[in-house]
């Protein structure tokens, strides 16, 4: 098992206007820790007890950098960061109506943000004498694209690389690199597309349970099954992914 989580403190989560950021807030802060909450939206509506909120665009990268400067200064007990944030479009690249800047918000989000943060907070988390951490929230896409979702599979795929490499430079610090792989989630962002989806509250208990254990690669719900199936039969995840 795992200390991280084990007391309460204070966690850091970016995406939680809804979906499993707000969910993943919500069960935190019912277990006594406390939720450092960024979103484009933060802080609308009346304020939570225990919630500290900051308003950022994650697709500008100089409005995050800037952003996270003033978190990692003004919140040096920061024990668990959890990049949930992302963007997910359908589209063809073939496509000519295809917006570019929706594209480079995509990837902005996805992959460049986690990124930038990492290189904020990672003096924060180092400075702590208890075991720290950081999740990026990934997606069974990330192994297995989907031919509507070429961008977000792509840069879920980026996140896996980019988190273990991350893992390898924290190799011997208090830090750990942990990697989240989720089914499809019931959330607004995937509203109306497929069946069989995980409801956002059991994703967010699953990925809890995950850094609780200790675990390093969490994956949750039918995503369970794709280390078996990646090693006796990688066709099968392809193809089903393929067309989800």
């Amino acid at each position: 098992m795992s200390q991280l989580l084990s007391q309460p403190g204070t966690v850091l989560i970016t995406g939680t206007t809804s979906g499993i950021g707000a969910a993943l807030a919500a069960q935190l802060l019912g277990a006594g820790h406390r939720v450092i909450a960024v979103s484009r939206r933060a802080g609308e509506g009346a304020p939570a007890p225990d919630v500290t909120a900051y308003a950022c665009d994650l697709a500008d990268p100089q409005a995050t950098e800037a952003c996270f400067a003033r978190i990692a200064a003004n919140h040096p007990d920061i024990a668990l960061v959890i990049n949930n944030a992302a963007i997910q479009l359908a589209m063809r690249l073939d496509d000519p109506g295809l917006d570019a800047v929706a594209l480079q918000r995509e990837v902005a989000v996805n992959l460049l943000a986690p990124a930038i943060i990492a290189r904020a907070l990672l003096p924060v988390l180092r400075a702590r004498a208890e075991p720290t951490a950081i999740v990026n929230i990934s997606s069974g896409l990330a192994f297995h694209p989907k031919t509507t979702t070429v961008l977000y599979s792509a840069s879920k795929a980026a996140l896996h690389s980019l988190t273990r490499s991350l893992r390898y430079q924290v190799e011997g610090t208090p830090v750990r690199v942990i990697e989240a792989i989720l089914p499809l989630v019931d959330t607004p962002m995937t509203a109306g597309r497929g069946s069989g989806k995980i409801g956002a509250d059991a994703a967010a208990r699953a990925i809890i349970a995950g850094i609780k254990r200790g675990q390093d690669d969490i994956y949750v719900g039918k995503a369970r099954l794709l280390p078996l199936l990646g090693r006796i039969a990688p066709a099968i995840p392809a193809a089903m992914l393929k067309r989800a």
